[in-house]
């Protein structure tokens, strides 16, 4: 289990093998065999931090569910097989660990799960194969994890198009046996996958190449949780724009006469372009995924028009269509909001702004708190103010010589969204890296990555807090973004199984507001 297209570091374990194999040759001491307890212990929190990825990859199926159970409900139905599916075999794996130690160190068994380190006979060759060989223990793993496979390989019913996924299940869950681990057999006899992973090899070795499987059902629950997700939207339209709209049933009333308008937001892909064909077979221009249609009337009234909107997606071509109708009135304004139907402190908020029928030069927009400044034909930008919650834009036009008032438009005032603390792609919840890794750190960022505009934080300060000796906690300050050399010396000091705190970190805006941000756990593997 773990070979064929596998990343380097499958590769390295995969190779686990041969070098038992190679031990066996000599008089292995004790101190030898106890390395397999450093090996056993990296594999397990690798099977940990695959476990915390899947429990985040579950909770968005979860989160997806509930906010569209028709759309998610069959994707997740498969996603909860798989993990039925591969906690099954996760465990069955778990259980071939405790059988083969508690013949001889049941003391090593903790809460159900085997502790190397409390093993006494980590060269023991009799028990492994007596249980996974005679008791016919690998030959049911075996069938366990070929039946896992190829569950997880009917899930993905066009595999062609989806290449990586299969390589990465059908190579991580083979059971073939390399012809790189021949050596010891008859020329042309081929070994079996039971004989070559569980005979002639000390207990110590089997127990962690049990825990690599462990780790490799995680790995491919990982991959197929991934890909059911993808599924979810895939029939969906990608889109790269989302903007507010408004519709009204007309903009031309009557006083007294009832006002209705459907309020939404409309996506689109700037980069896929739709073709707009009119009933009359004029065929629209196109700017930035969008088809402008463009008439002028001079006779007030209602004016109908349609046509259909088509579109292409892989190969398919998609056709909907569409009618509406305008009230040709008097001239009338209308205010948009060109990012969000909110303002944001701190940042330059970009609206646009119209009066029909009136020159530009004759248009005059007041806001109720704040500044809002003209950048382009129709363009301006809004500072709101710092305390209010809400601001009104109120659009004057000099019409025959007397101000009027056009429209008022009330927006939502907020201040900017806290922005997370990211070090090394960690953001929040625990993380692991080695410490390489470490001693190669350069800052840490402040990153606000779900906000509809490019803002940029810069991180003041923070700590970096350490267990030392006796288990006394220590800190060392660094009064900028940047880790300091003492910070780095520290972490080339650490060892395994270490865990290194960044906290107290301060991060400032452009609203010169400074915030705590999370703190974030790096344990050292």
């Amino acid at each position: 289990m773990g070979h064929g297209k596998e990343t380097p570091r499958q590769k390295m374990i995969g190779m686990m093998y041969l070098v038992l194999t190679a031990m066996l040759a000599l008089n292995v001491s004790k101190e030898v065999l106890d390395a397999f307890t450093l090996v056993d212990g990296g594999l397990t929190v690798t099977t940990e931090n695959f476990a915390a990825k899947n429990d985040g990859l579950y909770y968005k199926f979860n989160m997806a569910f509930e906010q569209n159970p028709e759309k998610v409900g069959d994707w997740k139905t498969r996603a909860d097989e798989v993990q039925a599916r591969s906690n099954e075999l996760y465990e069955f794996i778990n259980e071939c660990k405790v059988e083969i130690v508690q013949v001889k160190d049941e003391e090593a068994i903790h809460d159900g799960v085997v502790h190397l380190a409390d093993v006494g006979q980590k060269d023991n060759t009799n028990t492994p194969p007596e249980i996974m060989i005679v008791g016919k223990k690998g030959s049911e793993l075996k069938a366990k994890i070929e039946d896992h496979r190829e569950f997880l390989l009917s899930m993905i019913e066009e595999k062609e198009k989806f290449p990586t996924t299969v390589d990465a299940i059908e190579g991580i869950l083979s059971t073939d046996v390399p012809e790189s681990l021949y050596h010891g057999h008859k020329k042309g006899v081929t070994p079996t996958w039971e004989s070559t992973y569980f005979e002639h090899l000390p207990l110590a070795s089997v127990i962690t190449l049990l825990s690599k499987m462990q780790g490799d059902v995680r790995n491919v629950e990982a991959e197929m949780l991934n890909f059911l997700l993808g599924q979810v939207d895939a029939g969906d339209f990608k889109v790269n724009v989302i903007k507010p709209v408004v519709i009204p049933n007309s903009n031309y009333v009557f006083k007294g006469q009832e006002y209705r308008a459907e309020v939404f937001l409309a996506a689109y892909d700037s980069t896929n372009i739709p073709t707009v064909t009119l009933n009359n077979g004029t065929v629209l221009e196109t700017d930035k995924g969008m088809g402008i249609y463009s008439v002028s009337y001079n006779n007030i009234g209602i004016h109908k028009w349609g046509g259909t909107i088509s579109i292409e997606k892989d190969g398919q071509v998609t056709s909907k269509d569409f009618e509406a109708e305008f009230e040709v009135a008097e001239a009338t304004a209308t205010v948009s909001a060109t990012g969000m139907n909110v303002f944001y402190r701190g940042i330059p908020n970009p609206v646009a702004i119209s009066a029909g029928g009136v020159p530009e030069s004759d248009v005059k927009p007041e806001i109720s708190s704040g500044s809002i400044h003209k950048v382009g034909t129709g363009s301006y930008t809004v500072q709101p103010g710092p305390r209010n919650d809400k601001a009104t834009i109120s659009v004057y036009a000099t019409v025959d010589g007397t101000k009027r008032l056009m429209t008022r438009s009330d927006f939502r005032v907020y201040d900017l969204p806290k922005p997370d603390a990211v070090v090394e792609g960690i953001q929040g919840s625990q993380g692991a890296l080695t410490v390489g890794s470490m001693s190669q750190l350069k800052n840490v960022r402040a990153e606000a990555k779900d906000f509809v505009f490019e803002v940029e934080y810069k991180v003041q300060s923070f700590e970096v807090a350490f267990q030392g000796q006796g288990g006394i906690w220590s800190s060392m300050p660094s009064s900028s973004d940047k880790f300091t050399s003492q910070q780095k010396d520290l972490f080339r000091q650490l060892r395994t199984g270490q865990r290194v705190m960044i906290e107290k970190i301060k991060a400032s805006g452009p609203d010169g507001k400074v915030r705590n941000l999370n703190n974030i756990t790096i344990i050292v593997r």
